[in-house]
């Protein structure tokens, strides 16, 4: 997720007005939440991390 909003792959949500605070994702233990904008650029984007992990892993 890091890698993708860096290559502006994914937008995250902006909180605050004054010092803006950009969020893409929470991890906690095993759970991961995804907070982004709402665009299909980002569904996109959010589709292609399982088919990317599947090939770089070798996992099914």
């Amino acid at each position: 997720m890091k890698a993708m909003v860096e290559r502006n792959l994914f937008t995250g949500y902006s909180v605050g007005t004054q010092n803006p605070v950009f969020v893409s994702h929470l991890q906690f233990a095993d759970d991961t939440l995804l907070l982004g904008v709402k665009s299909w650029a980002n569904v996109r984007a959010l589709q292609a991390v399982p088919v990317l992990f599947e090939s770089m892993s070798g996992l099914k």
